[in-house]
């Protein structure tokens, strides 16, 4: 009998831990899910690196491209989706089918391969339409026509080049206006790493003779305003003295590209394409900006790619947040993200007011508290913001994320450096 009661209670016990396993194992792919969800790669490597439940192998492959492909390493991240698509899609759900096409696709962008990222879009709209909600859909669709209608243009080339000194200046916008040439004519263009993709006016792509493509696509921007954009591409364009081929530009009604209360036409931007290219930019406070042949590495580590867009860990006080990055911003801001989040604090000390919001396609009223006296640690060096407001409206270039730090930040520095072959940003 005794023996009986030992061995049952040797089974309940057994029962007990496998269960509490199981329930810790569910918990655990949770969490990894929620991190994956909120674009938090920081998070979600260091979880996946602890290793606290192992997982399946498809599991593993399905994170690891996640994360490879967040910190640059495509080649490696391409690697693992073919590993994964080859010996375990009859197991994965639709749902993590549809996220591995989607980060494909993006590996291809980054490899300027415009038609296989358009390919993958089509797939995701016309086998997995049930995983989207109509707002996907739209993004993918848009997603599908823009990349289809360059899928005849060949790669972007950085030709290889010395160190070489651009010699840019701040306009009275604090805009870093950058030399280009292109078939002999010179301007000066907006380098912004906030924008996904190069752009320019309409008269100027006509005077730089670029080539039109015949599409048509809607273009959001920092304002919730959509802007109708057309496309061109340059066989060869010059930043400074640094040479580019089959350069894509978004091609922009002049209007769309002009302020009106500052009387204020913008040319051109040199999007996130080119200046990823260039692997490390040092961006100096007197405006010009340095491209040095080698990068250089670091242990800092603190910057990710989500789509199109940086994105780099920092420290506020105690707190651990997320900011994209736009060289084209005057301001930094904080997200209705960060709000939500912090919303007792914010109104406690905050200003509530209302604000002209500018961008791509024009301006709009939006509704924000002034908080003052915002401490932040980027890399290497610590600044307070005196002044930064906190946005009510959503906005959805940011939306996963706690602000987008501009150039009042920037300018406190001698030197911005962003390097994306070693992913990180730091302060000189």
């Amino acid at each position: 009998m005794r023996f009986l009661q030992t061995l049952f209670l040797f089974i309940v016990l057994f029962s007990n831990c496998t269960s509490s396993s199981n329930v810790s194992l569910k918990d655990y792919e949770k969490q990894l899910n929620t991190l994956l969800e909120q674009k938090n790669y920081f998070k979600l490597r260091d979880l996946l690196a602890s290793k606290q439940y192992p997982l399946t192998k498809e599991k593993e492959l399905y994170y690891n491209a996640h994360i490879t492909k967040a910190f640059g390493e495509r080649t490696r991240s391409m690697s693992l989706i073919k590993e994964l698509m080859t010996n375990y899609a009859h197991q994965l759900p639709d749902s993590m089918l549809v996220n591995i096409l989607d980060i494909q696709a993006e590996n291809c962008l980054y490899n300027y391969e415009y038609g296989q990222a358009a390919q993958l879009y089509e797939l995701i709209l016309t086998k997995y339409p049930n995983q989207l909600d109509s707002n996907e859909k739209a993004t993918v669709a848009n997603a599908k026509a823009l990349f289809g209608a360059l899928s005849k243009v060949g790669p972007q080339i950085m030709h290889a080049h010395p160190t070489v000194t651009i010699n840019s200046y701040r306009n009275k916008f604090n805009h870093l206006m950058t030399p280009v040439k292109s078939e002999g004519i010179e301007a000066d263009f907006i380098f912004d790493t906030g924008a996904n993709l190069s752009a320019i006016s309409e008269h100027m792509a006509k005077k730089l003779n670029l080539k039109m493509i015949d599409q048509e696509v809607e273009l959001g921007s920092s304002t919730k305003i959509k802007v109708q954009t057309k496309l061109a591409v340059a066989d060869s364009f010059y930043v400074g003295s640094i040479l580019f081929e089959q350069v894509v530009f978004l091609v922009i009604p002049d209007e769309q590209l002009y302020f009106p209360q500052s009387k204020y036409q913008i040319e051109g931007i040199i999007g996130f394409p080119l200046i990823h290219a260039m692997e490390e930019i040092q961006m100096h406070k007197d405006g010009h900006i340095c491209i040095p042949s080698l990068p250089k590495e670091k242990s800092l580590h603190n910057l990710m790619l989500v789509g199109l867009q940086p994105v780099v860990k920092l420290t506020s006080g105690k707190k651990t947040l997320y900011f994209t990055f736009d060289t084209g911003a005057k301001n930094s801001e904080l997200s209705n993200k960060y709000f939500k989040e912090n919303k007792a604090n914010v109104e406690k000390y905050g200003q509530f007011q209302q604000n002209l919001h500018s961008g791509v396609g024009g301006a709009e009223k939006s509704s924000e508290y002034m908080v003052s006296e915002f401490p932040v640690r980027l890399g290497s060096k610590s600044a307070v913001l005196s002044k930064i407001p906190v946005k009510l409206e959503e906005y959805e270039f940011y939306n996963e994320f706690d602000g987008n730090l501009g150039q009042d930040l920037f300018m406190k520095f001698n030197t911005l450096i962003i390097n994306f072959k070693y992913m990180y940003v730091d302060f000189e």
